[in-house]
Formats: C-alpha cells, structure tokens, sequence
C-alpha cells in the first residue's frame, strides 16, 4: 500500500488525527492522558508548532495545529514515538501502539480553521461520552471556555480573535456549531485538502513545485550528517573510543543508549536512521530511548549533561 503523501509546510493549518493500532485504547486513564498532554507541551517547544485545539479520545486523538517550519511529520511522529515508549514501560507492554501512520490535511483559511475547532471540540459529544462539552476536560474546550483552564503551550488568541476576542461569543458559535450538525467533511478534497476548489488547484501546485525542488541532490544539501553528531555526543559523554560503541554488539551499553536518546530528542532524526549508524533496528532504538530516560531519572548529573550536550549541538 502507498504511503499518504506528506506535505509539510512552513506556515500552514493542518489537522492531525491519529489512531490506536487495531482501534484500541491508547489512553487507559488520567494519568496516560496527562502524561500525552505534557509530551505535547515538550513537542510544541522543540518543534515551534502552534497548537490551537485537541481533544483526547479513548482510542484517538484530533489536533489543530500551525507549523512554523516544514516540520509538521517529525513533530508528530516524535510525539507518537515519545508518548508510545512511555506508555509500553508503564502498561508493560510491548509493539505498536498507534495504526501506521498519522493522518493530516491542510486548511485553506481562518475560517476552516475556526470551524475546524468547533468539529474538533464537539467529538466526546458525537460519540455519546458525555451530554455536555463542559464535562469533558481531556479537550481545549475548557480552555476556550474559562482562561483557567489553559496550559501554557496552547494558543487561543488566534480562533477567539475570531469572535472578536470573546469567549462568550466563542461557546455561543461552538454551541450554534453543534446544533447545526453540518458536516465540515464536505469540503475535504481528496482526503488532503480543506476548503475551496481553488484552493485545492494552489495545493497542487505546491506539490509539483516540491516534487520539482526534492531531487536527491537538493535533499543532500539539507540533510545533517548523523555520524559526525553521533561522534560529537559521544565524545561529550566521555567515550574515548566511538567507534568501538558503534559496532558493539552488547545488548546493553548505557553511552550508547544516552546517545541514541539524545538523537531522538533531537527530533531531526527518523528511527530508521539512528538505528543504521548504530547497526541496530527500529525496535532497538525505542529500546535504547526507553533506557536512557531511565538512566537520566536516576542520575541528576547525567541529565545536565544531556542538557548540556543538547544546547551545544
């Protein structure tokens, strides 16, 4: 099967939706929906994405998001893979944990964009989890509705701006919204694009352009060379022979895992590629992630290390 295309642009609303594997639960209770929803603060900082809604289902999670940066399919998969490893050590568990890759599709203007917020908040209701939006709090509803209720690393201003900066006349457009019961998916083109058919035309367009400007060369010139920072943060963590960490066969090499870490959070990086400069597999660096946030939780001067290592590269 092929994969969705990806369209990552700077500046851009999209939609993101992602999927438990098999259609099971990837919230099990408060806990794992607060420990997402911090993850998610972290990625809004790394990433300089703009979050403007979400709501947290039992098996699903919608957001609506502005990128910065072309950087909208790394964010998202680092949020995925980061929740997903923490998830795995505290449910003991193991494999896959959301259904292949992400979904997203860009919106064309602040008026999708606002109506995307609204389709978004109204989801617990659709789905017969509670009567009220009120009395769902695992989704941005709350914080449109009361500012007490806002984390720090998500945006209001933007849709509220919208309703003339009014949270009144905000809860009467979501509850106008929800009684019209209009089906915003119409307007879906091709499963990629929401809005207009000239916007759709635009979209097109910036695909061949893209297609046009991604030949192997030109992707070479933005690529970092992962070896020489993977020489770099080992160096920083004392190891006098990196070569030898790099075709270690142990299981278990606490440098080795710190610095796979380190790549991850780093966010530039796919699994893939972290795994082929150290010989192992996909499974292997998730592994080595979950392992070096174990070494880092009980050794105070390790994490600054981290840190330091980070701001240096």
């Amino acid at each position: 099967m092929a994969r969705p295309i990806r369209m990552d642009y700077p500046d851009t609303f999209y939609h993101v939706l992602s999927r438990g594997n098999e259609k099971r639960e990837i919230f099990y209770d408060e806990r794992d929906r607060r420990k997402f929803l911090e993850i998610m603060g972290r990625m809004v900082e790394r990433f300089k994405l703009e979050v403007h809604a979400y709501v947290l289902m039992k098996n699903h999670y919608h957001l609506l998001v502005r990128t910065k940066e072309a950087n909208l399919s790394r964010a998202i998969q680092w949020l995925g893979v980061s929740y997903s490893v923490w998830f795995n050590h505290r449910h003991q568990r193991s494999g896959h944990l959301f259904q292949g890759r992400f979904k997203s599709f860009l919106i064309e203007n602040d008026r999708y964009f606002t109506a995307m917020c609204l389709y978004i908040h109204g989801n617990p209701l659709r789905a017969g989890l509670v009567e009220r939006l009120s009395g769902y709090k695992w989704s941005s509803y709350q914080a449109y509705a009361a500012k007490t209720h806002q984390p720090p690393w998500l945006t209001t201003e933007l849709v509220l701006g919208m309703h003339g900066g009014s949270r009144k006349r905000f809860l009467n457009a979501q509850q106008l919204f929800l009684e019209k019961k209009s089906n915003l998916m119409d307007d879906l083109r091709h499963g990629l694009y929401l809005g207009s058919e000239e916007f759709l035309k635009e979209c097109i367009q910036r695909i061949k352009e893209k297609e046009h400007r991604e030949t192997p060369q030109s992707r070479l010139l933005g690529n970092r060379d992962i070896q020489s920072v993977v020489f770099k943060i080992l160096e920083h963590l004392g190891e006098k022979d990196p070569d030898a960490v790099l075709n270690s066969k142990r299981t278990r090499r606490p440098k080795r895992d710190v610095a796979i870490y380190i790549l991850y959070q780093l966010g530039q990086y796919r699994n893939e590629e972290i795994g082929k400069v150290f010989g192992v597999g996909y499974t292997a660096v998730t592994g080595a992630v979950r392992r070096g946030q174990e070494y880092l939780d009980s050794d105070s001067r390790l994490t600054q290390m981290v840190k330091e290592i980070t701001n240096d590269i």
